[in-house]
C-alpha cells in the first residue's frame, strides 16, 4: 500500500475545501423552512378568507389537511431528488434530515389523531415545530432559527389574547416570522 504524503499547502487547500462545503450545505438547510413558511402561512390566510367570505364555514379548515398533504409528498420528493444528487453528506445534515422526518412523523400522527382525542392543534403543532426549529438553529449556529423557534414556542399563550378566524392571521404572521424570515436569511447566510 502506498503512503502519499501531502504538503502544506495540499493540506491548507483540503481545509479550504472542507469549509467552503460547510459554508454551502448550510445554506441548503434554508429550503425547507422557507418551502414550509410559504405554505403554511398562505393556507393560514387562505383560510381566513374561506371562513370569512365563503359559506364554506368551518368547512374551510379542511384545507389544512389538503396542503399538508400535497406539501409532504412535494418535500419527501425533493429531498429524494436532491439526496441522489449529493456525493456527500455531513453528520450535521443527516441529523437534521432524521429529526425532521421524526418531527414530521408526529406532527401528521396527531393530525391523523386530533379528530379522535381532545388535542388542541393551535397547541400542540407550534410547539413541535418550534422545537425543532429551536434545535436546528442550535445545531447550525444560526441565531434567526433560535429566535423563530421561540416565537413558535410561545404561540400557543400569547394566541389566548386573539379570538376566533383572527387566530389564522396571527398565525401567518407567527409563521412569517419564524420561518420565512430565518429561511431567506440562512439561504443568504454565509459564515
Amino acid at each position: 500500500m502506498k503512503t502519499e504524503q501531502t504538503t502544506a499547502q495540499e493540506q491548507l487547500n483540503l481545509i479550504e475545501q472542507t469549509i467552503a462545503q460547510a459554508k454551502e450545505n448550510l445554506s441548503n438547510h434554508s429550503f425547507g423552512f422557507i418551502f414550509w413558511g410559504w405554505l403554511v402561512s398562505l393556507t393560514a390566510l387562505v383560510n381566513y378568507v374561506l371562513l370569512i367570505f365563503s359559506p364554506l364555514g368551518n368547512s374551510s379548515y379542511l384545507i389544512w389537511p389538503i396542503t399538508s398533504i400535497l406539501g409532504i409528498v412535494f418535500i419527501v420528493g425533493y429531498y429524494k431528488k436532491a439526496e441522489k444528487k449529493e456525493s456527500h453528506r455531513t453528520h450535521l445534515e443527516y441529523f437534521l434530515s432524521r429529526m425532521w422526518i421524526v418531527i414530521g412523523l408526529v406532527l401528521v400522527l396527531f393530525s391523523v389523531l386530533s379528530p379522535f382525542i381532545d388535542l388542541n392543534p393551535w397547541f400542540f403543532f407550534p410547539l413541535v415545530a418550534g422545537i425543532g426549529t429551536i434545535v436546528s438553529g442550535v445545531v447550525l449556529k444560526f441565531n434567526p432559527l433560535i429566535f423563530g423557534g421561540m416565537v413558535l414556542i410561545g404561540f400557543p399563550f400569547y394566541s389566548v389574547l386573539v379570538n376566533g378566524s383572527s387566530l389564522l392571521l396571527l398565525y401567518a404572521a407567527v409563521i412569517i416570522v419564524s420561518y420565512l424570515v430565518p429561511g431567506y436569511a440562512l439561504k443568504r447566510y454565509r459564515a
